[in-house]
């Protein structure tokens, strides 16, 4: 199964270059068919040129262009790539999730549960690179095994089944990653904890020295 993208786009309107087209035309046609020598028939020619722009941008429709919406940053390098590396994880565990049958639906929700924890780690590492290093060891350790029981899933979902034995050793395998993807759903929104308790910490401290530096230059209501 190859990684889905994010396709998350932003909208420009942009207005058409039609009334500058219009413009040059009534030029072209004035130079044309009508004698341009004074400078009485420059400023009428100016004129028209200017009302058919006017009223050609009035009329023109509008165009929508979509492009990729820009990537938040953490201004860190090291942060930044590891957030897409986390975040093409948890694009592809949401696309693994909608390739289930419903007769899989709840394997489906655990599944997007694990990628929507995933966004919510990248969202926090963007605002606070710090967590960096806790966060490295879940890419580097975590996340493959992660994607590779989410594939075999649906690789053995795709298998034809046999006789009873077939049937009951794949129903055992099936059984055994729902019940490590439950596993790794608690894990991961444990870890989503941890960060949110470090930067509690990180706020409380900042708080604490504000505090006491408002205090010392007689700015803090006693």
């Amino acid at each position: 199964m190859k990684n889905a993208r994010s396709d998350k786009k932003i909208c420009i309107k942009k207005k058409s270059a039609l009334p500058m087209w219009v413009c040059a035309a009534v030029w072209v046609l004035a130079g044309l068919f009508y004698p341009i020598y004074r400078t009485a028939d420059i400023l009428i020619v100016a004129v028209v040129s200017l009302s058919a722009w006017l009223i050609t941008w009035v009329i023109a429709p509008e165009y929508k262009e979509y492009v990729d919406a820009p990537r938040p940053t953490s201004g860190n390098t090291d942060a930044d790539a590891l957030c897409v590396q986390i975040e093409a994880e948890a694009i592809h565990l949401t696309a693994a999730a909608e390739l289930l049958p419903e007769s899989r639906a709840p394997f489906a929700q655990r599944i997007q549960s694990v990628s929507t924890t995933l966004h919510k780690i990248v969202k926090n590492l963007q605002a606070d690179p710090s967590d960096f290093q806790s966060c490295r060891r879940l890419a580097g350790y975590y996340l493959p095994v992660i994607r590779k029981l989410c594939d075999k899933y649906i690789f053995l979902l795709g298998q034809s089944r046999g006789n009873a034995e077939e049937m009951q050793t794949l129903a055992e395998i099936e059984t055994k990653i729902e019940d490590a993807f439950a596993g790794i759903d608690s894990a991961l929104k444990k870890q989503l904890d941890a960060l949110y308790k470090n930067d509690d910490l990180d706020i409380s401290t900042d708080i604490d020295v504000l505090s006491q530096m408002l205090r010392q230059d007689g700015l803090a209501d006693d």
